[in-house]
């Protein structure tokens, strides 16, 4: 009856799953585990002039702002001849921009001189420079635009004084929020409460006489676009 059994004919499905279970198929497909895709990175900007780089974004007084455009600054020294001195960016809350809705360059530029939503210039230096000599450099174009008012010229003053000699690729960021505008340079940062001092400092990059033309028109182009990127 043993024997019977033994020889007794088995199906082929039931033969198939028999041996399956022991020897699995080549083919199967094990559970693969799920892995994140990673996270791309926008490329950094490159500055054509100085060749120096801006990140696509800035985190500054715990906020991350988007870049919308850089442009070099120049030294005159003799006659027509110029050196780099360095390169400055622009960097805003993109949230806010796009709430702006401007549509062309000139209402950019007066959305971001006297806008109150938070917004950055960085500077990237071209060459080593005193302190002093960039903060009695951008001095001379503030002090115009505030004059008469209660912004803090002689601790803005002071602060450069008392910063380290910047080297080549050392940066100094304005973080200009609400009527707060904080400087962060490479040996400290400082804190100046003046409206009037935030609008002049943009006044500089963005005014109707910018120190830098190319970087004027990079920022301006540059907020449009974001702006109308929906």
């Amino acid at each position: 009856m043993i024997l019977a059994r033994l020889l007794a004919p088995v199906s082929v499905a039931a033969a198939f799953a028999a041996t399956s279970a022991y020897f699995p198929s080549r083919c199967a497909s094990p559970t693969a585990p799920q892995v994140d895709a990673p996270v791309r990175k926008a490329a950094p900007f490159v500055e054509k002039v100085t060749g120096l780089s801006f990140s696509d974004t800035l985190l500054t007084c715990g906020k991350s702002l988007k870049f919308v455009g850089a442009g070099d600054r120049k030294k005159a020294i003799i006659g027509p001849i110029a050196v780099n001195v360095y390169a400055v960016g622009l960097y805003v809350d993109e949230a806010a921009a796009k709430a702006t809705a401007a549509k062309t360059p000139d209402a950019a530029q007066k959305l971001l001189v006297d806008s109150t939503f938070t917004k950055a210039l960085k500077i990237v230096m071209a060459r080593s420079v005193s302190s002093q000599k960039i903060g009695d450099a951008l001095l001379e174009q503030i002090e115009p635009c505030v004059k008469g008012t209660d912004a803090p010229l002689d601790k803005f003053k002071s602060f450069f004084q008392d910063m380290q000699q910047l080297d080549k690729e050392n940066e100094i960021i304005f973080t200009a929020s609400g009527d707060t505008l904080a400087v962060q340079g490479p040996s400290g940062s400082q804190e100046f409460a003046s409206k009037h001092l935030c609008n002049a400092m943009f006044d500089i990059y963005l005014g109707d006489d910018p120190v830098s033309t190319n970087g004027k028109k990079s920022m301006l182009d540059g907020f449009v676009a974001l702006c109308l990127s929906g």
